[in-house]
């Protein structure tokens, strides 16, 4: 049998989802993404570029549910760490990354 269990469930709707951070040659880096899945602990997404395990990037997330007008939904940001990114077929990445929170988890959790 082939089952996962996790901490938080996963939201499956893609999300718009802006990423920015500094590259290894300390360079700023930002990119247009949509969320794969998403849930309390962290997302998945697609990047045009190779990110690294353990980098750190700066999340802007929009709940946006499909038909709305995304610049009118909440929206909230975070600061994550990539745990891991795959290389797909047509060059893009796909990445996970764990959000960063000082105390708990209740930024994400107490959101509408």
């Amino acid at each position: 049998m082939d089952f996962e269990r996790r901490r938080t469930p996963r939201l499956k709707d893609p999300l718009p989802v802006i990423v920015r951070s500094i590259n290894r040659r300390e360079k700023r880096f930002q990119f247009n993404s949509v969320t794969q899945d998403i849930s309390g602990g962290g997302l998945c997404a697609v990047s045009p570029g190779l990110l690294y395990l353990g980098e750190r990037i700066n999340l802007h997330i929009r709940f946006a549910v499909p038909g709305s007008n995304p610049l009118q939904a909440p929206s909230g940001s975070a600061r994550a760490v990539v745990l891991r990114a795959e290389e797909l077929p047509d060059g893009t990445y796909v990445f996970a990354a764990s959000f960063l929170f000082r105390h708990t988890h209740e930024s994400f959790r107490n959101f509408h």
